[in-house]
């Protein structure tokens, strides 16, 4: 190992130096023997890492046992993540390459060179400095891809694309007497600087190679590793300005310190780049990244706004893109750059005016334009823009470069019509100025840019059909309703300034087809909508009470109020009797409003007071019952009525009373009340009923009383009851002689009352008529004797029927 570490002592110098420009963040050394592992020594600087070096020795046997895998997977622990490419330099083999450790190594390596992106190359003592002059090569470039291609035997081709960002192409061989041909698609062969070159390995540089597709054919006796270093990178353009540019005639190439600048970015193929990142790096660990946006894609123009300290002296840009057909990064670096130095000139001077752009521009109708000039001037100067009027248009300054270059924009918004625009200045010592025409781009045009469609306006609310055409020659708007045109009104207004027909108050007369005719001497078009109306309601309204009950000169007020009703309904008060005949309002009652009022109440003013509202969806109402409170009133008069036992008798007692009044019959016979059994029956109309009988003539009165009096009917009655005398209990009597005889004719009932007689029938049927009366009459026979025996006979008649009762009396 004494001549490997003697060649690494001569070599890594110039190494370095090759380095040192790059960003390698530190330099790590792992020293190893046979059985241990040194400690890793880490080196911020170049010199540092050459300070250890020379302290490196080497000592121990000859034999090929050094822990070197060891030394690698240390070596991985301290770097940093995903930042280590492992390439393996062998100067030579063991005598015992048979040995089961040395196979061991020998595969552990080609598994760490496979898993890092790495090679392993066999060199001999002669040849071992070549390994410096590759680690030179490929260090000191910061590459964009490495592509490994391992172990492939004998011959195999791959395929090179360059494109317009590839910079530099390194290619590495691994194997016994490689070889390498690059062609074009033409089969011509490519000139490549051969870096390294020897019996096992072969390093070439292409460069200055032209874009397209290339073959590279290599060839080796035996297995092959090969590596393709690929460094890609964009050129851009930079500017800054105080102001916003717009392009990069309108900056200049360093940044004013101490001052917020506007940093335009300008990518040299904006179809098949984009960009991703913008960052400031001042020194190896001051990186800022700068934020920036899209100023015009089509042009690859970005803009980012950055502070630039006063304490800033250099600095690089790093922009980073992304490629759009196979999304991989490419990054572009300035060259260190310094921002301006404050100086103060010696001399005044008189402004001079610089126009941006040097051709007339050619603006298309109503867009905006902007556009700029440059003034040199000391002291600074006023400067200000005018039209061919000698108004004065809206601008913004400021200092684009110390000490005397500024930057001048003016805006044009809406241009219709040539010009020409002035860029004028003046200090102390003098003034300047210069001019640009405008020219604007009119061509025939009917661009319609709104046009009315349906649309649905709540009520009360405010509507707006729009109708806008840009046009030249210029066009005339005209609107109509239901093909009808319009006028203004005091609800329905045109707004030409706004393209608009308003409408004020949306109501129901406004719904309708609306029409825009747009129309030109050269065009005409027609635009239809139509506008509906929403938010409507049918009317629903409530009154206070639906029953009002007064007295005679009572006063009274009733409110019919509206719920709900869009639009607002109309209400009126009408008038319908008891009877449910309309008619017109009681005189005494009238209508204020919504309000109906009695001032005096009066029985005429009894009725039903009905409140209608009524809109263009329906109709509600409300019905207020008055009630006039007066003493009961019985429609039906007094009475007398007959009829004969078992008829069906009905008394009917019609009330009308306010309040209700409580009607009830009761029934006297000679003064006396006689209570009513189940056979009769009083319905709620208040008619008494009930299938008369012997004992029901009588008085019977229907009685109606409230808070306000009492009414009374009479109805006697008669019930017509035909005479029954009660059986006598036999039908011969015989007596003794000598003894006095009574035999009753008890009369039970009959109506009207029944006259009666006692009669004797002798053998030959003549009668005789003992005794009269009327109802019970007794007959008596004194000191019976035979002469007495005979037939006796007790009649009752009245004006219905007769009825009689016989005895045969017998002596002994």
């Amino acid at each position: 190992m004494k001549f490997e570490t003697d060649h690494l002592k001569l070599s890594i110098e110039s190494l370095l130096k090759a380095v040192k420009s790059t960003d390698l963040a530190n330099y790590i050394l792992i020293p190893f023997g046979d059985q241990d592992v040194g400690p890793s020594i880490i080196s911020n600087t170049t010199s540092g890492l050459l300070d250890v070096i020379e302290l490196l020795e080497v000592s121990g046997g000859q034999d090929c046992h050094e822990n070197s895998l060891a030394a690698i997977e240390k070596a991985l622990q301290v770097s940093l993540p995903k930042s280590s490419q492992v390439v393996i330099f062998q100067s030579g083999e063991c005598e015992q390459n048979d040995d089961p450790r040395q196979i061991e190594n020998d595969n552990a390596y080609n598994e760490i060179t496979s898993s890092c992106g790495g090679s392993i190359f066999h060199l001999t003592l002669g040849t071992f400095r070549d390994a410096f002059k590759y680690i030179k090569e490929i260090t000191k470039v910061d590459w964009t891809d490495i592509d490994t291609h391992r172990e492939f035997r004998h011959n195999k081709q791959f395929t090179l694309t360059i494109d317009t960002y590839t910079k530099d192409i390194v290619v590495s061989i691994s194997g016994d007497n490689p070889t390498l041909q690059i062609s074009n698609i033409f089969g011509n062969s490519i000139t490549v600087n051969k870096i390294v070159e020897h019996k096992t390995m072969l390093v070439v540089r292409i460069q200055d190679i032209e874009v397209g597709e290339y073959i590279a054919n290599i060839n080796c006796q035996g297995p092959a590793i090969a590596t393709f270093y690929r460094k890609k990178e964009i050129n851009f353009e930079y500017g800054f300005s105080s102001l916003q540019p717009n392009s990069l005639r309108e900056t200049v190439s360093k940044p004013i310190p101490g001052s917020t600048t506007f940093m335009l970015i300008s990518l040299p193929d904006v179809s098949s780049v984009e960009l991703i990142s913008v960052r400031l790096q001042a020194s190896m660990y001051e990186i800022k990244n700068a934020e920036f946006r899209v100023l015009d894609e089509s042009r690859g123009l970005y803009v980012a706004k950055i502070f630039i300290t006063p304490e800033l002296n250099a600095f690089r840009i790093t922009v980073t893109c992304r490629d759009k057909l196979n999304y991989k990064e490419i990054t572009g670096t300035t060259a260190l750059l310094e921002p301006q130095k404050i100086v103060t000139p010696s001399v005044w001077s008189t402004p001079s005016v610089e126009m941006i752009e040097n051709e007339p521009p050619l603006i298309d109708f109503g867009t905006s334009y902007k556009t700029a000039c440059k003034v040199k001037s000391y002291p600074k100067p006023d400067i200000w823009w005018e039209d061919n009027r000698g108004i004065k248009l809206s601008s913004e300054s400021a200092l684009l470069e110390i000490p005397f270059i500024y930057i001048s924009y003016v805006s044009i918004q809406n241009a219709t019509h040539n010009e020409t625009i002035y860029c004028k200045c003046k200090n102390a010592e003098g003034e300047n100025s210069l001019s640009i025409d405008l020219y604007v781009n009119r061509t025939f045009t009917f661009d319609v840019k709104q046009f009315p469609t349906d649309t649905t306006i709540k009520y009360g609310d405010e509507g707006k059909l729009f109708c806008e055409v840009d046009a030249y020659p210029e066009a005339d708007v005209k609107w109509y309703h239901n093909d009808t045109l319009i006028e203004e009104t005091d609800n329905i207004h045109i707004v030409p300034d706004q393209h608009m027909l308003f409408i004020d108050n949306m109501n129901i007369e406004n719904t309708g087809e609306y029409k825009c005719e747009v129309a030109n001497n050269v065009e005409t078009k027609t635009f239809l909508a139509n506008v509906y109306i929403s938010g409507l309601e049918a009317p629903e309204i409530e009154v206070q009470e639906s029953e009002i009950i007064l007295k005679p000169g009572d006063w009274t007020e009733q409110q019919c109020t509206v719920i709900k009703g869009i639009p607002v309904p109309e209400v009126t008060w009408k008038y319908k009797s008891t009877q449910g005949d309309a008619d017109k309002l009681p005189d005494g009652v009238y209508v204020d409003g919504k309000l109906l009022k009695i001032p005096s109440a009066d029985t005429n003013h009894g009725g039903f007071y009905v409140c209608e509202a009524v809109n263009f969806l329906g109709m509600d109402d409300r019905e207020v019952a008055v009630k006039v409170q007066y003493a009961p009133k019985i429609k039906n008069g007094d009475e007398v009525k007959v009829v004969h036992v078992g008829d069906l008798v009905e008394f009917p007692c019609e009330v009308d009373a306010v309040p209700k009044a409580d009607v009830y019959w009761d029934m006297y016979q000679d003064d006396v009340i006689i209570a009513f059994d189940n056979r009769h029956h009083t319905d709620d109309r208040n008619t008494h009923r009930f299938y008369a009988s012997s004992y029901d003539s009588g008085m019977y009165h229907c009685i109606a009383q409230n808070d306000m009096g009492r009414a009374i009917r009479t109805v006697t009655l008669n019930v017509l009851v035909p005479p029954y005398i009660e059986r006598l209990p036999w039908e011969t009597l015989t007596v003794r002689t000598g003894m006095n005889v009574i035999v009753a004719c008890n009369v039970r009932y009959g109506n009207p009352v029944p006259s009666t007689r006692w009669q004797y029938i002798t053998p030959m049927f003549d009668r005789t008529v003992l005794k009269r009366g009327a109802g019970r009459l007794d007959l008596v026979l004194e000191n019976v004797t035979r002469k007495h025996e005979g037939t006796y006979e007790c009649i009752a008649e009245n004006d219905v029927s007769i009825d009689s009762v016989k005895v045969l009396l017998k002596t002994v």
